[in-house]
């Protein structure tokens, strides 16, 4: 089954692409900024699909990646909550499972601990809580040099 793009607009005039597929307990798939392709991330993670839409499962680009506006100027963790908040107000989630891997689990736990009553859990995978706890690790140095020269 391919899910149907949609778009939710943030409260700063951001549209934020996403797509929803199964039906059941509500989840936002959160994934990493600059990780995302609306169209595609069901394809990409086929087997996580599989088992997802069993759950009434949204997942979003976050702004500047994949098919959501690419334009923005702010992305600070504040902003990055506003693409949240608008794809759960589009789908109608009142309280949601939030899952977050890599560098959206710092905005998944900030959106999760002011808005306790709307995350009913908060899946983490492969985080970290300072962005010097990312960078200090030997894969990310070893990889800084590439980042360098393309």
């Amino acid at each position: 089954m391919q899910p149907r793009i949609q778009y939710a607009r943030t409260s700063d005039g951001v549209n934020i692409a996403f797509s929803e597929i199964g039906a059941g307990m509500p989840l936002i798939l959160m994934p990493s900024p600059g990780y995302s392709h609306a169209d595609l991330n069901y394809s990409v993670y086929s087997t996580v699909a599989q088992r997802v839409t069993t759950w009434h499962t949204a997942v979003f680009d976050p702004r500047g990646t994949g098919m959501s506006d690419r334009d923005a100027i702010d992305y600070s963790i504040e902003a990055q909550i506003r693409d949240l908040e608008a794809v759960a107000a589009r789908v109608g989630f009142d309280s949601f499972v939030l899952a977050a891997w890599s560098h959206s689990v710092p905005i998944a736990v900030s959106y999760a601990a002011a808005n306790p009553k709307r995350v009913s859990h908060l899946i983490l995978i492969d985080g970290y809580s300072s962005s010097r706890d990312f960078v200090d690790m030997p894969a990310w140095r070893a990889s800084a040099s590439l980042l360098e020269i393309d």
